[in-house]
């Protein structure tokens, strides 16, 4: 069996990964997002292909176009930006073993 973590890091670039962190609520009740927070993170991102989006909410199906594997942390709503191309997390699937993070991502505009 093909050890996954290892092929992601032979495949894998350097990436920015941008995470809003924190956010509240002001005086007026009106939510406040929090600040972004940026790191360089390894990851590969490849084209989706059908078959990897069955386990994958409808709504998403239709804007998920590209895949990305990591060994960081990657959580829904982030930002991962490469070779001056932005997509946003749009789903990710929980690993329990394996040490690396899989999220489908959708091209920003």
């Amino acid at each position: 069996m093909i050890d996954v973590a290892i092929a992601i890091d032979g495949e894998s670039v350097n990436v920015t990964r941008t995470r809003l962190v924190g956010g509240d609520h002001n005086e007026d009740g009106d939510w406040v997002e929090g600040a972004p927070v940026t790191a360089t993170i390894r990851a590969a991102i490849q084209p989706v292909k059908g078959h990897q989006l069955m386990d994958v909410p409808e709504g998403v199906r239709t804007e998920a176009g590209w895949m990305c594997w990591s060994r960081s942390d990657i959580d829904d709503d982030d930002t991962i930006t490469a070779s001056g191309v932005s997509y946003r997390v749009l789903f990710t699937w929980p690993r329990a073993e394996g040490g690396f993070y899989r999220a489908a991502l959708g091209r920003l505009a």
